[in-house]
């Protein structure tokens, strides 16, 4: 069954409640799906769970759905935050589908020193955390914040604990940072934890220094080869959730 995202604002959904669908969402269901008014689709708005909702009125510039019955109740998130530098539009793209399937409750994108791109396309990284949400059974939408420097999202200190891929701990003599999974082993449960990810050139040594000197901060070895950022974020947090996410 096809399943939408419904980000528009309507009423709390419940039994037989009407809405126009947006012009877009509306022309895919029946210029490309070519669905006519009876037909069903499952929605969701990442508040009141999952619905199976009837064509009403479908025609060429408006698309009425009727909510039918709840299928799915609301889940509450229990994702970890990625915190990610902003790296090439490919990988960056590819990262928020891959975090979007395994959870993340949301993204901060961030700019840090070695960072080689100073804006993106937050428009289009929503839209793609949409599609994947759609596809993947989830029933909310992880958010995608736009970028900050990496010196203010520290000084906000909106999280719990902070974990962060250290590149360079494997080849530094006297340091003794955690694999990655006995790290995630060891949070608390209901923490608020960041993942963070650093740019294709890692931090330099001052950002490395500030991190490492937060009370909350736990540096961590992903091992002894230089993972990519994407690939270091998609194995952070696969690490994540099956050490303390929803894969228990």
């Amino acid at each position: 069954m096809i399943r939408l995202y419904i980000a528009q604002d309507t009423p709390p959904f419940s039994q037989g409640l009407s809405f126009i669908l947006n012009p877009d969402q509306g022309r895919y269901l029946v210029a490309v799906m070519r669905l006519a008014s009876g037909d069903e689709i499952a929605v969701f708005n990442g508040r009141d769970g999952e619905w199976t909702a009837r064509l009403g009125d479908a025609g060429k510039k408006s698309v009425r759905l009727d909510l039918v019955e709840q299928i799915k109740p609301q889940t509450a998130r229990k994702g970890p935050v990625l915190a990610i530098a902003l790296i090439k539009r490919g990988a960056l793209e590819y990262i928020i589908e891959k975090a979007t399937e395994l959870g993340v409750q949301s993204v901060q994108l961030l700019t840090t020193r070695r960072t080689n791109a100073s804006h993106t396309n937050v428009e289009r990284l929503v839209s793609i955390a949409r599609e994947s949400a759609e596809q993947t059974q989830r029933l909310d939408v992880p958010d995608i914040h736009s970028p900050l420097k990496l010196e203010r999202f520290l000084a906000e200190q909106g999280f719990d604990r902070l974990v962060f891929g250290d590149e360079n701990s494997t080849h530094e003599t006297g340091r003794q940072t955690l694999p990655m999974l006995q790290a995630v082993k060891a949070l608390a449960q209901g923490e608020r934890t960041v993942i963070l990810i650093g740019p294709e050139g890692g931090f330099d040594a001052d950002e490395r220094a500030v991190l490492r000197g937060l009370g909350n901060c736990v540096p961590v070895n992903l091992g002894p080869r230089i993972l990519r950022a994407d690939t270091a974020a998609i194995s952070a947090l696969t690490l994540y959730q099956a050490a303390a996410g929803d894969w228990l």
